[in-house]
């Protein structure tokens, strides 16, 4: 169930999607996790979903609130997915983001994702014409 603007702030909706996404993480299919500091306070999320274990794939997302931007949040919390992937075989991560967003761009960079490709077809996200940029981790 894809939800998308208004949709997805109607209750019933929000239910039905929330369930569905703990199922896929019950069922090992999809983990997702806030990202928290050691107040409690949730700085952001991360996720590795479309998980394929017999293949002992993934692929990662994940985001840091606007004000926490640029402090290694993001850095350190791909850093401790990784690590706690390694004891679910997982094996290969993929992870997309756009040729703007050098800062992500960085993150995957630093924890070991290799560039595999930038695509040629662009796209208009606000305002500007974008590219996405491929990224794949194999431990």
């Amino acid at each position: 169930m894809a939800l998308g603007g208004d949709e997805y702030y109607i209750f019933e909706n929000f239910t039905k999607k929330n369930k569905a996404l703990l199922d896929e993480q019950s069922k090992g299919l999809s983990y997702f996790y806030l990202i928290k500091n050691e107040d409690g306070l949730i700085l952001g999320r991360i996720n590795l979903v479309n998980v394929d274990k017999s293949q002992g794939t993934g692929h990662i997302g994940y985001r840091v609130g606007e004000s926490y931007i640029g402090k290694g949040i993001a850095n350190k919390s791909v850093n401790l997915l990784l690590t706690t992937i390694n004891k679910q075989e997982i094996k290969e991560i993929l992870a997309k983001t756009t040729t703007d967003n050098i800062a992500s761009q960085r993150v995957l960079e630093k924890n070991g994702f290799k560039h595999i490709a930038t695509s040629d077809e662009t796209f208009e996200m606000n305002g500007e014409s974008l590219r996405f940029v491929y990224y794949k981790w194999t431990n």
